[in-house]
């Protein structure tokens, strides 16, 4: 299935974009060849009306045989922002909440969590226990998250944004082998991870069967841009057949953030092309 991320709906109308954004979003989004797309809340002001309105998007996609393909809750970045946040309970209680409106898409099994940048007061500095502290807070604040979305029948990714405090997907596989956890997967952010300069063609098989959605963008390993795929110097043909050599069966979701609504179309067709070449070209398809 070929999609695309939120990027899609606020680059056409802006982050303040509403749920009747949306449906208009998906019959331009069908009309340009995609079956799937992503949920997302950008600003928690907006949660009320996700709540109150959700079911008109979902007979609306279904009418247009539209899949969701995960709910990206990029509020709850602030969840983990800072030592405050993060040491908190904030965003659990609006958690529970974003697995109500998933509940609304059967077929969605994925919710991402993005995690933020993480900020501390200009001029200071941690020690080991400073560290540990946050660090095991982190891993308590995942896990809280992970068992919330589990309950509803879902599974929780991660969107490891450059500066968070779990670093890459080193820290994704040291978040598993401390606590144990098995279940907690990654959202493949190609952008993400090549600026971070992730080894990006191994991701595939070092996450295999933890990868539960993509988001695929391209730039040129120094900047976190979101170009279409072909754009940068993404290594897209060992990404592509490394996600299928390594059992990848979910949604290939664009993700271009684009500068104006006019651009929107041509940009997004310029990856689907892309992605469409890649993926046809590779023998483990």
């Amino acid at each position: 299935m070929l999609g695309v991320s939120p990027a899609y709906f606020f680059s056409r109308f802006t982050t303040d974009f509403t749920v009747d954004d949306y449906i208009l979003g998906l019959e331009l989004l069908k009309s340009e060849g995609f079956s799937g797309f992503q949920l997302e809340i950008f600003h928690r002001s907006r949660l009320n009306e996700w709540l109150s309105e959700v079911a008109a998007l979902a007979k609306r996609a279904d009418d247009l045989n539209m899949e969701a393909t995960q709910f990206v809750a990029h509020f709850l970045l602030a969840a983990t922002k800072d030592e405050a946040s993060l040491l908190s309970d904030l965003g659990l209680e609006d958690m529970k909440q974003v697995t109500d409106i998933t509940a609304h898409f059967p077929r969605c099994k994925v919710i991402t969590l993005p995690l933020s940048p993480f900020s501390f007061q200009a001029g200071s500095s941690f020690d080991i226990d400073s560290w540990r502290r946050l660090w095991d807070g982190l891993c308590e604040k995942l896990l809280a998250f992970a068992s919330i979305v589990e309950a509803s029948g879902r599974k929780l990714a991660l969107e490891i944004v450059p500066g968070s405090l779990l670093g890459g997907t080193e820290g994704l596989m040291r978040f598993s082998r401390e606590t144990g956890n098995k279940s907690v997967g990654y959202n493949f952010d190609t952008g993400h991870a090549w600026s971070c300069k992730e080894n990006i063609a191994t991701l595939p098989a070092k996450l295999a069967g933890r990868i539960y959605g993509t988001h695929l963008k391209d730039n040129f390993s120094y900047e976190n841009l979101a170009l279409p795929p072909g754009e940068g110097n993404i290594p897209w043909d060992s990404v592509i057949d490394g996600l299928l050599r390594n059992g990848y069966a979910g949604s290939f979701d664009l993700e271009i953030a684009c500068k104006t609504p006019a651009e929107v179309t041509a940009a997004y067709a310029k990856g689907k092309a892309t992605l469409e070449r890649v993926l046809g070209a590779s023998k483990y398809r």
